[in-house]
């Protein structure tokens, strides 16, 4: 696995373990722009609208303007530092680290030949999983919200995989214009609702592992 992938991987697992906020927006930035440059690495000349539009999707909207809308609106509220996305707790780490082991082996039996497509595989499979983790053990609602958007992330890096063709421009704007709709969504509710901060930070009603 090339060190751009390796990369890639680590900046899912990392806010996983360091409990900030602000790690998990970093982390959700930094997976926007590699999967963003992995992206141009497996077509390095874009010459069509839906390439660029996918370079725009992953690189502006998932790498800056995503992060930096929900970076914005919790500084505002001057939330507390520290969010665990996942129960700080050796079970939690170590169902980490598997999903990823899991991943691995899934995409070796899925795609057998060791190339980009198997990397792409075990990278999206390993996301998606690691985003239903959070989803699972915290009902947070930064801690859903940052579980969501990684499936989503996940899905998105998925589809760079296996024989590229050529979409209808008019699909990915409507995809795009989904996306940006979530983040406003997302935006709106932590902003608005009174209950935002505390929601934040402490969860009564965690699944405990």
């Amino acid at each position: 696995m090339s060190p751009l992938f390796i990369a890639l991987l680590g900046v899912m697992l990392v806010p996983l373990l360091v409990a900030t906020w602000r790690t998990s927006l970093w982390g959700l930035a930094f997976q926007g722009l590699l999967m963003a440059w992995l992206a141009y690495r497996m077509q390095p000349h874009p010459t069509t609208p839906s390439q660029w539009l996918t370079l725009a999707d992953l690189a502006v909207l998932r790498g800056i303007a995503a992060p930096y809308a929900l970076h914005r609106v919790l500084r505002a509220r001057k939330v507390p530092a520290r969010h665990d996305l996942i129960p700080p707790n050796l079970l939690s780490w170590t169902f980490a680290f598997g999903s990823v082991l899991v991943a691995s082996n899934f995409a070796q039996a899925l795609v057998p030949a060791p190339e980009t497509e198997q990397n792409v595989v075990a990278v999206a499979v390993a996301g998606i999983m690691l985003g239903f983790l959070v989803l699972a053990t915290r009902s947070t609602m930064f801690s859903q919200m940052m579980g969501a958007l990684r499936i989503e992330n996940a899905i998105a890096f998925f589809e760079l995989g296996g024989e590229h063709h050529a979409q209808l421009v008019a699909v990915q704007l409507g995809q795009m214009l989904v996306f940006v709709g979530t983040i406003v969504l997302y935006r709106w509710y932590l902003g608005s609702v009174d209950e935002a901060c505390a929601s934040l930070g402490d969860d009564v009603s965690e699944v405990t592992l």
